[in-house]
């Protein structure tokens, strides 16, 4: 029995997901009502393996550089593709392998059918985007780590990489969307990933995040479930610390855009329910916005 329960987190994410890419898996999905004209030149193949608790596409613009985080089989993607049109551009950002592959092999068939190719697939980790993994991956082919030297010398290595060729850029991206997969983080790196949202947003920019959360603390208990864990509820976050995320990371204008009545699933008597959440890089930021949950002094119901 592993005794690190992080590690086994994140090793049950990693293989949960992976398996979800052959095979599709309810247990991982809310249900999400999407615009339907915007499904209809989807591949089967990635509407079937479709993951999340919400859709932060329909926040999205025409023209925008959209970024999704933990974007999977590629359907956020797919669907802003169509909103930001050919003039637009949107990237999709996944640390399983399997996941990228799904999504990679059906964005030619979306081209075609689109009439235009604005959709690419990264391989990185949310919380990292500085990291390129894959260019990781091939550089470490021709210096493997063997010892405790070559172990360091990896870690320089990955550094020199996010300066010199950085997985997504700094003030490079309009709009930050995520589905239902923010709670999936370590909570170490939780300040991070807020970091990384900001780091590569515009001035002017905006994060629209939909994701799970809890109407009170998650006790330790099921926070070291690994099955719990790679579900999207044992990591969820208390509505209020889901907020004060933003709020520590620099952002303006926070507001819930979105909140289920209903919870999603009730735990030891804990209600789980997803929310979408907009906040924006910089004071320019609005404080409501058409169907906001947020009053006009900007305080959240």
């Amino acid at each position: 029995m592993n005794p690190n329960p992080l590690s086994n987190r994140a090793a049950a994410v990693r293989q949960r997901y992976a398996a979800a890419s052959e095979v599709r898996e309810k247990a991982l999905c809310c249900p999400v009502e999407y615009n339907q004209k915007y499904l209809e030149i989807i591949p089967t193949e990635v509407m079937e393996k479709d993951y999340g608790c919400g859709d932060p596409s329909r926040y999205v613009s025409e023209g925008e550089t959209v970024l999704d985080l933990g974007s999977g089989a590629g359907k956020i993607c797919f669907i802003a593709s169509q909103i930001v049109g050919a003039s637009g551009r949107v990237i999709g950002v996944d640390m399983t392998s399997e996941m990228v592959s799904v999504a990679r092999r059906n964005a030619p068939v979306v081209a075609e059918r689109l009439g235009y190719a604005n959709v690419e697939f990264r391989m990185g980790r949310i919380q990292d985007l500085g990291l390129d993994l894959e260019r990781l991956d091939h550089e470490l082919k021709a210096r493997p780590i063997h010892d405790s030297t070559s172990f360091v010398a990896a870690i320089e290595l990955a550094d020199k990489l996010r300066v010199d060729h950085p997985l997504v850029a700094d003030d490079s991206i309009d709009v930050v969307v995520s589905n239902c997969v923010l709670n999936l983080v370590d909570p170490r790196a939780r300040k991070q990933l807020f970091e990384e949202l900001f780091r590569v947003l515009r001035p002017g920019g905006r994060a629209v995040i939909s994701d799970i959360v809890a109407d009170e603390e998650v006790p330790a208990s099921l926070q070291n479930d690994p099955a719990l864990w790679s579900g999207c509820i044992a990591g969820a976050f208390t509505e209020e610390r889901f907020l004060q995320g933003f709020i520590d990371a620099g952002f303006h204008g926070i507001q819930i855009v979105k909140r289920e009545a209903q919870p999603w699933q009730v735990v030891h008597g804990i209600e789980f329910r997803a929310v979408t959440v907009q906040a924006f890089k910089g004071e320019e930021g609005r404080t409501t916005t058409p169907g906001s949950c947020c009053d006009e002094s900007g305080t959240c119901c």
